[in-house]
């Protein structure tokens, strides 16, 4: 943490001592707990009560004299861990958790050892049955507990460390060496340089044992600011800082041991991921800036002549009055409920934006006078604090600046009262715009200024409070500030917001988008990045740079993109995508800052171009369209005049493809240039054949947790080199997408082959080689072994392992209405070599897939043309296959909803 100079300066910290030119901790004996007692929970766990051993050891004073340290037996694969005040009530996250009522463990896979009666106090979990004998994490040194600053140290299992969030780092893999130091606390603050903590708020990590490839995760329940740091002990092992200036240390850990079964046990726990409707996984065309309704109908026409297929049009707030929740300009977009309909008349969705900020104009704004009536906003937490000038008319509220012209009053979203005043406000607005889809933005939240346009917001958070939520419990802003944007999820998705738009739509799913996200917002909303451009920032330009410096990490995109008017920056990346894996986010964006050095790709496919200065450096932007159409949610906006910044949130799965732009620049939709139009239609037209695959990943993460997008690793956590590999990742584990800008790919042990083409790439153990990837092409591989359904026409793609097998699922519904296995097709297949046979098996109902036929099949790794093939026990004629040498292709006409379906193909005999 903290660097200090000199032995002066060491010294006003009694709880540190300066030794060899250095200020450092004292000892465990002299500066921590001592335990004093224990007590067993009856087999559900057990608690130590904790005493200062040395009342004056400090760092910043209010140590609490004695804790309560409580270990909590929940599942055989998850143990609790807290640290909390003996004597006195402390602020707990109040976000619910999965908890079991009592252990469910039938054999426990860890071990919590700690330190005798009367010795000074220390940790560690185990693993049970470890080979190794290592610990996952085992406390150093002394733990501080003061009222304003929590410090705990522990080493590590290993180095391989993954995962927390938000904040800028280097590589998706942290580095112990030199010590670095990260915050997390949710921000107004859009990529940058250096250590900065941004919209997000994930106290969560992975750690993987190279030695089995075995993982564990931890999350650390509090929502209050705080900070990390990763470091070499004296003895060279790896370690982890946790620090937090409130709450308590809640430390739940996931014992996998696979990378797959973390995922599983940690959403049991925070939720499940939404599911997304099919539509969201189509192309949205969204920028800030269209100007009039004229504008987005302009732009959609050239959409159409191009051929470019769109499922989503997002405005941003430009369509509002004055930037006035709940409104839209009369003037320039006095015909928006036309274009609506419009819209929907060619089967496009539209997603519009709103804020939590509403004016504080009574008089002349219904909506923030009907809030004002029903006390919904923030307030300051006394009095004393109200500044002496506040007009009399906004109470006690706390009243700031954000987008529009005139002050504004902040939602206390933590209120029921709230809650459903913003579900009312929602339903009055959806009955003026049928929108489809909201995108909840600003919300860490941030306000630009008090109303006196000199104090920073984040110095006053201490004296906000947050009204009542349950009759009896008032909130500090202090504490719950990165709850905000959770806090605005709930109320829009449970509290007679979402749920009763859906009603309005005969029950369809909504899709719901928001920039700032923490734990738990899986359950009821989709992670997006926040498209808003914040001020400029001409340190963060970068200048042109070679096709090699654009890296990419894991979903992550480029360490940058040229800016030829600029010096050289060093390279950095931005690993949110994959980073937010582990935070279960289904839905997150890829986004993309030509003028930032740093390019989060989060998990959803879409693509943005730099402005028209940029895209005549055409190697560079065909490099990077194929690769954000493969992804989910890309992201990308360029400034002529100055570099604009757009909030990124990325999270763990891929779900939508969009092309976002900022104000006052040329239009960059995929249209507005023949040569950028061609390669758009041709690669989002691939992304559009396997949404069913994409589909079906959601689909199985909304059920059971497992993630979609997912680092190469997981295939083979004990492979060293794939444990580093941050510029390729996989769809679920069927495919693997490894961008153009890198030189090289790196396979993993099995059958690799060319997506497109169907051409064997890889085989046998892991190893890198070098692939044919020209600048408008992204090489994209299929795993042998996986089956990958498709659509247009409706096939499956059997990739066949080494042994001849492959294996998959088709997952079918009517793509939005509520998810009900009962009214969904689920289909198992697999096709054995050996017996040459593929079969399908139906599961739940069939009615979601009436009418629907299975029209192709394509094998890879067939190896000939066979003499036969049967489709249940019929003979098909010559002409329904084809081989070319790499690809086997059967083309049938088969009710995909039918009990059986088996294929035989009969070998030739030489």
């Amino acid at each position: 943490g903290q660097s200090v100079a000199s032995e002066g300066e060491c010294a006003k910290y009694s709880a540190c001592e300066w030794t060899e030119g250095q200020c450092h901790m004292r000892a465990n004996s002299e500066a921590g707990y001592r335990v004093v007692s224990r007590v067993e929970d009856g087999g559900a766990g057990f608690k130590l009560h904790l005493q200062k051993i040395d009342p004056y050891s400090t760092l910043f004073d209010n140590d609490a004299q004695n804790l309560m340290f409580e270990v909590n037996y929940h599942e055989d694969y998850h143990v609790q861990v807290k640290i909390s005040p003996r004597d006195e009530e402390r602020y707990e996250v109040p976000v619910p958790l999965n908890l079991p009522e009592s252990p469910t463990s039938t054999g426990q896979m860890y071990f919590v050892n700690t330190s005798e009666v009367g010795e000074a106090f220390w940790f560690s979990v185990k693993r049970a049955g470890s080979s190794n004998g290592m610990s996952l994490f085992s406390t150093e040194g002394p733990l501080t507990f003061e009222d304003q600053f929590i410090q705990i140290t522990a080493a590590l299992t290993s180095s391989y460390l993954y995962g927390f969030g938000e904040n800028t780092h280097t590589k998706f893999r942290h580095r112990f060496s030199p010590r670095q130091t990260f915050p997390i606390f949710a921000r107004d603050q859009p990529v940058g340089e250096g250590d900065m903590n941004e919209y997000g708020h994930h106290p969560y990590y992975v750690n993987i044992d190279p030695d089995t490839g075995e993982a564990y995760s931890v999350l650390f329940f509090n929502s209050n600011a705080m900070e990390y740091s990763t470091f070499l002990l004296a003895d060279g092992r790896p370690a982890l800082t946790l620090r937090s200036i409130g709450g308590i240390v809640d430390l739940h850990f996931f014992l996998g041991p696979s990378l797959e079964d973390i995922n599983k046990q940690y959403t049991n726990m925070i939720g499940k991921p939404v599911f997304p409707p099919y539509w969201s996984l189509g192309f949205h065309l969204s920028r800030y800036g269209y100007g009039s309704t004229e504008n987005v109908r302009v732009v959609r026409e050239r959409m159409k002549a191009m051929g470019i297929p769109q499922d989503v049009q997002t405005c941003d707030i430009d369509y509002m009055n004055r930037y006035r929740d709940f409104t839209y300009d009369l003037d320039a977009w006095g015909d928006f409920p036309d274009l609506v309909q419009e819209l929907h008349n060619d089967d496009v969705k539209l997603t519009l934006i709103l804020d939590p900020a509403l004016v504080t104009d009574w008089a002349n704004y219904p909506p923030g006078q009907r809030g004002k009536d029903r006390d919904v906003y923030i307030k300051w937490a006394s009095p004393e604090y109200i500044p002496g000038d506040q007009d009399t008319s906004y109470s006690d509220y706390m009243v700031g600046y954000v987008w529009p012209d005139t002050k504004t009053v902040f939602p206390d979203f933590l209120n029921p009262e709230t809650q459903a005043w913003w579900g009312d406000e929602l339903k009055l607005f959806h009955e003026t715009l049928s929108i489809d889809a909201l995108w909840i933005d600003m919300n860490e939240p941030i306000n630009f200024n008090l109303h006196l346009c000199l104090t920073s917001f984040i110095l006053i958070f201490y004296h906000l409070t947050h009204p009542p939520t349950n009759g009896n419990q008032t909130f500090l802003h202090y504490d719950v500030h990165s709850l905000y944007g959770w806090s605005e999820t709930v109320a829009t998705y449970k509290n007679a917001g979402i749920q009763p738009l859906r009603r309005a739509n005969g029950g369809r799913r909504h899709l719901r988008l928001l920039r700032r996200a923490r734990h738990g917002d899986v359950r009821a909303v989709d992670a997006a990045g926040g498209l808003l451009p914040l001020q400029p920032h001409s340190s963060h330009t970068c200048p042109y740079s070679p096709h090699s410096h654009i890296h990419l990490n894991i979903p992550l995109l480029p360490s940058y993109l040229p800016n030829p008017h600029t010096h050289p920056h060093t390279p950095h990346t931005y690993p949110h995508p994959l980073t937010l894996t582990f935070t279960f986010h289904p839905l997150t964006p890829l986004i993309l800052y030509p003028h930032s050095p740093h390019f989060p790709l989060t998990l959803i496919f879409t693509f943005t171009f730099p402005s028209f200065s940029l895209l005549t450096q055409t190697p560079l932007i065909l490099t990077l369209i194929p690769l954000t159409l493969i992804f989910t949610f890309t992201l990308l906006s360029y400034s002529p005049t100055h570099p604009s910044y757009l909030p990124s949130f990325p999270s763990l799965s891929p779900r939508t493809s969009r092309n976002h732009n900022t104000i006052d620049t040329a239009d960059q939709d995929p249209a507005a240039w023949p040569e950028v139009a061609e390669i758009s239609r041709e690669y989002l037209l691939l992304r559009y054949q396997y949404l069913p695959y994409l589909y079906a990943l959601f689909h199985r993460a909304h059920m059971h947790g497992e993630s979609v997008v997912r680092p190469v690793f997981s295939l083979s956590p004990n492979d060293l080199t794939a444990l580093d590999v941050d510029d390729q990742f996989l769809w679920g584990d069927g495919i693997m997408v490894a961008p153009v800008v890198t030189q090289g790919a790196t396979g993993r042990e099995g059958e690799w082959y060319d997506l497109q083409t169907g051409v064997r790439k890889a085989s046998g153990p892991a190893h890198s080689e070098y692939v044919e990837a020209p600048l408008e092409r992204i090489p994209v591989y299929a795993r042998g072994g996986v089956a990958i359904p498709y659509q247009n026409p409706f096939g499956i793609t059997v990739a066949l392992n080494a042994t001849g097998g492959a294996s998959g699922e088709v997952f079918w519904d009517d793509g939005d209405g509520e998810h009900s296995m009962d009214e969904a097709f689920l289909g198992v297949r697999v096709f054995v070599f050996a017996e040459d046979t593929l079969t399908m098996t139906v599961a739940h109902s069939t009615d979601p897939v009436h009418g629907l036929k299975l029209e192709t099949l394509q094998f890879f790794g067939y190896p000939s043309n066979p003499a036969g093939v049967q489709v249940n026990g019929v003979d098909l004629p010559a002409s329904e296959w084809a081989f070319n040498g790499d690809v086997l292709s059967v083309f049938l006409s088969v009710p995909l909803g039918e009990d059986l379906l088996s294929l035989s193909l009969v070998m030739c005999i030489f």
